[in-house]
């Protein structure tokens, strides 16, 4: 958004609360005095949220739809609080002007759900088929099979190529630009085997090590937490031997791209990306903004390409994570037919603008951002693993974090793995020393036999 813009929206928030506030001071004297109320008669719906980035958008959206119709007016509030959930908890249990709607991220629906505070969806026609969602976006925000919420934004991990680079890189190997892109991660080996990289790159490949966002795609196609909703707390592998072969080829990384964990973070890594230092990463969609006004400020000239994530190799297939915002109808409220109404109001009439006014990608089919980047992403997206909303397992993110990263520093993989399971499943179980049979070290799969160079 424009300066101006912004100051002109702002402009419009400080003259509508004057207004808001003069009714406040005339109140029941407005009758006399022959003023009528700008909201007279209108039901109010309350819409809470925690993302401070979707201010605009939002103040945007409420002001228009409390244009077009006479009967209800929606206040968006943002709330900042460390515990947002609880807060809405225990603002419904009060009866305390409490939300009739809030955004919140998916991750969190199974508790939504089991205290009340999501109602199902009221929408048939858009959950039908994957004609205006993904069935990615669906499973997000389904729980035991029902829509509980609906799908707003999504981020997962997509990944980035330099196009300049990689161009150099098809003309030695008498290949296209498209028949250059990486497929797995043994052809970004054979790539920089053959490349006589410029002064200014200082690695060819190069990611946040420590982040499970950008690790889970070399283990998430051999994963299940939950099924595909996520929600099915009977449904767990997360202990095989093809994830055991996965985190054997990531160990193998380590000696051949030059990462060091505690001083290559994410923000660094996407900077030196955009400024011609490292030719592949992976990265979340905010990279597009970052890379956008890096570009803007005269930091960097790229021409990049967006995919996504290269298998690990032939057989061992790579499948992202992904987190997705959505705007849940409280299940207590007495107004869910208008909650309903506002939000597919938003959704289905009122989208265009969110990702220029936010940053943020909708899980929509068929969006067509200003930005061809982020078709890069939602392809991803389409093909990502939901977040589980599996409380009972909701800090296995920070065991497998934690996994990776003594993999990465040379920690074997079938006994770290064993180790993760068993503490896990005495967490969901409630059984202290519960066991995990240890299953058999597959046969490793060696990176460096299978490297051939460029053809």
């Amino acid at each position: 958004m424009s300066y101006r813009s912004r100051l002109l929206s702002a402009l419009f928030a400080v003259i509508l609360l004057a207004a808001l506030i003069g009714i406040s001071i005339v109140g029941a004297g407005s009758k006399a005095g022959g003023t009528e109320s700008l909201f007279a008669g209108k039901t109010t719906i309350k819409l809470w949220y925690n993302d401070e980035g979707l201010t605009d958008y939002l103040n945007d959206v409420s002001v228009s739809y409390n244009n077009a119709q006479s009967k209800v007016r929606v206040v968006p509030t943002l709330i900042r609080d460390n515990e947002y959930l609880v807060r809405i908890y225990e603002a419904t249990l009060d009866e305390n002007d409490y939300p009739d709607l809030y955004i919140i991220r998916n991750n969190e629906l199974e508790r939504c759900w089991k205290t009340g505070l999501a109602a199902k969806v009221e929408d048939p026609t858009h959950f039908m088929d994957n004609a205006f969602y993904p069935q990615s976006a669906i499973n997000a925000v389904s729980f035991k099979g029902t829509p509980v919420a609906y799908p707003l934004s999504f981020e997962t991990a997509a990944f980035l190529y330099n196009k300049k680079y990689l161009a150099t890189m098809a003309e030695t190997a008498g290949k296209s630009l498209e028949e250059t892109v990486p497929k797995t991660i043994v052809d970004i080996i054979n790539l920089a085997n053959v490349y006589e990289a410029p002064e200014e790159v200082q690695a060819v490949f190069k990611w946040d090590v420590s982040d499970i966002f950008y690790n889970y795609g070399f283990v998430g196609n051999y994963m299940n937490v939950g099924g595909p909703s996520g929600d099915d707390i009977n449904q767990l592998d997360i202990y095989n031997t093809q994830v055991i072969s996965c985190l054997q080829v990531y160990q193998q990384l380590n000696q051949f791209f030059s990462i060091d964990v505690q001083t290559d973070d994410y923000k660094d890594v996407i900077r030196d990306f955009a400024q011609g230092k490292i030719v592949f990463t992976i990265a979340t969609s905010d990279a597009v903004q970052t890379i956008r006004e890096m570009t803007l400020n005269g930091e960097c000239d790229i021409d990049y390409g967006v995919t996504r994530i290269p298998d690990s190799t032939q057989d061992l297939i790579s499948k992202p994570m992904s987190v997705t915002d959505c705007v849940v109808v409280n299940g207590y409220s007495t107004r869910q037919e208008e909650a309903n109404r506002f939000i597919q109001y938003m959704l289905y009439q009122h989208i265009n603008e969110f990702y220029e006014r936010t940053g943020r990608a909708p899980a929509q089919a068929g969006f067509q951002y200003s930005d061809e980047h982020m078709s890069g992403f939602y392809n991803a997206y389409v093909d990502s693993v939901p977040i589980t909303k599996l409380r009972r397992a909701g800090n296995f993110w920070m065991l497998l974090e934690n996994t990776f990263a003594l993999v990465w520093d040379g920690a074997d993989a079938n006994d770290s793995m064993h180790r993760l399971t068993q503490t896990l499943m005495e967490q969901i179980s409630g059984t202290e020393n519960y066991v995990v049979d240890k299953l058999m070290s597959p046969v490793p799969v060696s990176i460096s036999e299978q490297l051939t160079g460029l053809d």
